[in-house]
């Protein structure tokens, strides 16, 4: 089984529990919900229909919470080619990472760490990182996630919306160039979280707003988007279901369900 894959198939167990880690279910209990998903058939990555019992979701939920999105990967036979090792330029990059966010997880530095190319996902384990945070007594105390409310949300962190706009062409060297805007809105209380403008609106320039708005104001529960292809990224959806956040994309071609940002 190949690395795409196994990713598919943690996201797709990601995306059954995760309104049991957020708390964002809306049947009255957290076992009805259970009996609800058990009773439907889903089609899996793999291109089988299939159905999971209950006692399957909850494994799945303790997997993640006990190890993250990692947990949720399905399990390999052997480790080789991991490194349990970090070179001196990774430890660097580690430990700037989180004095300068004492409150960032592990999960969050280990993604960053990938999408800007120190590591790959084949080379080093999450866990890896978790202990080399851990032994070097840099780890902090974890933000506490807020109470659930329906949309609209009541509380910070319930909710953040993105979105990305063209801004103003600017001249540089006698050549106009287009500029975007990305930002992020708190839904509560309408909040600018972060706001940046950019030559590019790709995956690494969200995720460079992403960081900084997480750096800022902690991890959301939700993260409410449009439909634009930097958004339904595989890498941004492992990205947010590594640090148990949940991303919903707007109805296509219905502007007024995103009227904030």
């Amino acid at each position: 089984m190949n690395e795409e894959i196994r990713r598919e198939i943690a996201l797709f167990r990601y995306s059954l529990i995760a309104p049991l880690i957020t708390e964002t279910y809306t049947q009255e209990t957290a076992k009805k919900y259970l009996e609800e998903v058990s009773a439907k058939k889903y089609d899996t990555p793999k291109g089988l229909k299939k159905e999971y019992a209950p006692a399957t979701l909850k494994d799945w939920l303790r997997l993640y919470k006990k190890y993250g999105i990692d947990g949720l990967y399905p399990k390999v036979r052997s480790d080789k080619g991991k490194l349990r090792k970090l070179s001196d330029d990774i430890k660097s990059a580690i430990t700037s990472m989180k004095r300068d966010a004492p409150k960032r997880s592990a999960k969050s530095i280990y993604y960053e760490l990938i999408a800007k190319g120190y590591i790959k996902v084949n080379d080093v384990s999450l866990s890896t990182v978790q202990r080399f945070i851990s032994n070097s007594k840099l780890t902090t105390n974890k933000l506490n996630a807020v109470e659930r409310k329906a949309f609209e949300f009541q509380y910070p962190n319930e909710c953040w919306q993105s979105d990305i706009s063209v801004g103003p062409y600017l001249t540089i060297n006698g050549k106009k160039r287009k500029t975007y805007i990305i930002a992020i809105i708190d839904d509560a209380t309408r909040l600018i979280i972060h706001c940046e403008a950019f030559f590019t609106d790709n995956l690494l320039s969200l995720l460079s707003v992403f960081k900084s708005g997480v750096a800022k104001r902690g991890i959301p529960k939700k993260i409410f988007v449009d439909n634009g292809k930097v958004y339904k990224s595989q890498q941004t959806q492992f990205i947010c279901a590594s640090l148990g956040s949940i991303l919903s994309f707007a109805r296509p071609y219905s502007p007024q369900s995103k009227g904030y940002v």
